[in-house]
């Protein structure tokens, strides 16, 4: 327990001291790059897949030969745990945006490079605000970024996959965007709910078919599809 303590403490001091280090290098390449938020988001995947390798976590990743090449596309995926996000910035061969907890943007520093990195606010507590995310997330689309869905809304409290709320995937439908599902198994054992202590637990991280939604009538029928999908594959 006690080593576990020490390791996750480092980890936090190690991850503040790489933040400040990656803000500092993605605001020298700022000047150099097209769009303002891409170095930002470089900088995010660097860091994570640091982070990653740091904190020992093992993960095998499968099927990356299914995401669509220059492709608008919307990542879905299940909500294990904590690590969920780190893990996929990590591992995946694409930047991507993604909606956060309103509350985050308001710490120090960290607040300021989401949104430097473009990604966007959702509030749980306002009905409109699934509708604005459904806007936001086809806008990123439009504009040829990817963007990444938790369809079950949040963490699973068991490490089971859970029901995916009805409107997650409207965006699919708006933009006619290919759906990339992903299926993460073990990262519920890394940070379970209730304790910030870190367990470095193997995760195993497998790529699906892309699946398109065609039209409204079909709509329920794929958001069905899309998760069997990823219940296959965990």
């Amino acid at each position: 327990m006690i080593v576990r303590i020490f390791h996750t403490v480092f980890f936090y001091v190690v991850t503040i001291l790489s933040f400040l280090i990656g803000s500092s290098l993605a605001l020298l390449y700022l000047p150099l790059s097209k769009t303002k938020t891409k170095p930002f988001q470089i900088a995010a995947h660097h860091w994570a897949r640091f982070l990653a390798f740091f904190s020992g976590i093992k993960v095998t990743v499968s099927g990356l030969e299914n995401i669509p090449k220059d492709k608008a596309l919307i990542i879905v995926s299940n909500h294990q745990g904590a690590a969920d996000i780190l893990l996929l910035l990590a591992c995946l061969p694409v930047l991507f945006k993604f909606a956060i907890k309103k509350e985050l943007f308001g710490l120090p520093a960290f607040g300021w490079y989401l949104k430097r990195a473009g990604y966007f606010s959702v509030d749980r507590k306002v009905v409109l605000s699934a509708y604005r995310t459904v806007e936001q997330i086809t806008e990123i689309l439009k504009e040829g970024g990817n963007v990444l869905i938790f369809p079950e809304g949040t963490r699973s409290k068991t490490g089971e996959l859970g029901r995916f709320k009805r409107g997650s995937l409207l965006a699919a439908l708006k933009s006619g965007a290919p759906i990339v599902p992903i299926a993460i198994s073990g990262s519920f054992n890394i940070m379970p709910r209730g304790t910030f202590l870190i367990h470095p637990h193997p995760v195993k991280l497998t790529v699906g078919k892309p699946i398109y939604i065609a039209s409204e009538e079909d709509y329920d029928n794929k958001v069905g599809e899309v998760r069997d999908s990823i219940a296959r594959m965990l």
